[in-house]
């Protein structure tokens, strides 16, 4: 019963975020994107990219932008440049009219089967 709810804890713990602001990104070129869920496939950094020094939430100014690749679930591939660098290659995420790209899991996609 211990290792149960020891087991419990950790996988609630792998899930929480001290710091909301790590579950979004913004695209810095807005309306060259389109919206909708994506994987992503790709991460690179753009060194000293970011000229406005901008920041996201509680984050401090990161003074690189990201690009990622992302495999949107319905229309091939895109590229954005986002303001944060807390997104990883196999995640799933949202990519909203506005703007934004949001985290919806650590997990991707799994392929349809016939």
């Amino acid at each position: 019963m211990m290792r149960a709810a020891i087991l419990a804890l950790l996988l609630a713990a792998c899930s929480y975020y001290q710091d909301e602001s790590a579950l979004e990104a913004h695209i810095v070129a807005p309306g060259n994107f389109r919206a909708g869920a994506g994987v992503i496939r790709n991460v690179g950094v753009l060194p000293n990219a970011n000229k406005t020094g901008s920041r996201s939430g509680n984050r401090p100014p990161d003074p690189n932008l990201y690009r990622l690749l992302v495999e949107m679930n319905a229309s091939g591939f895109q590229s954005v440049d986002i303001d944060a660098g807390t997104f990883l290659v196999g995640e799933l995420i949202d990519i909203t009219n506005d703007g934004r790209v949001v985290r919806l899991s650590g997990t991707s996609f799994k392929p349809a089967r016939p």
